[in-house]
């Protein structure tokens, strides 16, 4: 049930999720920061998981989704209102269903150019057992989706430093020249970027391999450190001459979800940039996904984006 119904719109609405948690509440801050900025409409959608409710009691099992439908609306027209007061209009609406399923349905139905979400729920062994909604709305959506977390420093500002992940991909181009886009406010300067590769060199070619002098020598780390330098180089020359940007270039290696993680800590960035190739099923299962493990650790909001 919606506080207003808004019809599907052009480019230019931000969808903020919320489970009316705190963690949700610091993703709505940042939906409106970004809705303000831009000038953009907001839309709120709580998506209310009545699955498995059996209760003894016929009148309860009545009685208590309604009120949960109830109390949802309640929030999210008040959260509203708030958003108001700081000058953006929003909407609103609650749905019942599978969350991850009626959030990326909403960022489609509304073409929504950002879908903003908190990391972490009310439940923390709901990423254990089940896999947290945020990590199924990355792998789904096919906007941009800005994932926040709790302790991340609430917005106070334009967005002024980037990390920006690179494997070289198209997918990784499309989410830096994505989040320019969205970060970079009418007669602003653009964020600086840091653009970063991060490689892992196999145990078994590292100087310490337990092979001995049977192993390759240090000479082939140190190929492999040139390769990427001189792949990166040859990237950031190309982007800076397309997107008249300044970029910062940095290789390191190591266990890419740590280094990126690590490194936006190093370089004091606002927000991490990563390119996601939605991977579902089994092969998720068994690759794993960069993003989500950066979505996990994080110290600031992630910015996923599939094209």
């Amino acid at each position: 049930m919606a506080g207003s119904d808004p019809s599907p719109s052009e480019a230019g609405t931000v969808v903020a999720a919320t489970d009316l948690s705190e963690t949700a509440n610091a993703g709505v801050r940042w939906a409106v920061q970004v809705a303000r900025q831009r000038g953009s409409a907001l839309h709120l959608i709580h998506g209310l998981n009545l699955a498995g409710w059996t209760l003894d009691y016929s009148e309860l099992q009545a009685k208590i989704p309604v009120q949960l439908e109830d109390a949802a609306r309640e929030h999210l027209d008040r959260i509203a209102r708030e958003t108001r007061q700081q000058g953006v209009a929003a909407t609103w609406e609650v749905r019942i269903g599978q969350p991850s399923e009626i959030i990326v349905g909403e960022a489609q139905r509304l073409n929504a150019e950002l879908l903003v979400l908190g990391a972490r729920g009310h439940r923390p062994l709901d990423h254990v057992l089940l896999g947290s909604t945020a990590e199924r709305v990355v792998q789904r959506a096919t906007c941009a989706v800005l994932t926040v977390h709790l302790e991340d420093p609430p917005p106070t500002g334009r967005v002024r430093r980037i990390l920006s992940a690179t494997d070289f991909s198209e997918e990784a181009e499309w989410a830096l020249r994505a989040s320019l886009e969205l970060f970079t406010e009418a007669d602003s300067v653009p964020p600086t970027v840091v653009l970063l590769h991060a490689y892992h060199v196999p145990y078994e070619l590292s100087m310490d391999s337990i092979y001995g002098p049977a192993a390759p020598d240090a000479s082939v780390w140190k190929a492999v450190a040139r390769e990427v330098e001189s792949r990166l180089e040859g990237r950031v020359q190309a982007l800076e001459a397309d997107l008249g940007i300044d970029i910062v270039p940095l290789s390191r290696s190591g266990f890419p979800p740590q280094v990126i993680v690590q490194q936006a800590v190093e370089s004091a960035v606002d927000l991490i940039v990563l390119g996601t190739h939605g991977r579902t099923g089994l092969a998720h299962v068994l690759l794993g996904s960069t993003a989500e493990r950066v979505i996990q650790m994080a110290q600031c909001p992630v910015l996923t984006v599939r094209r």
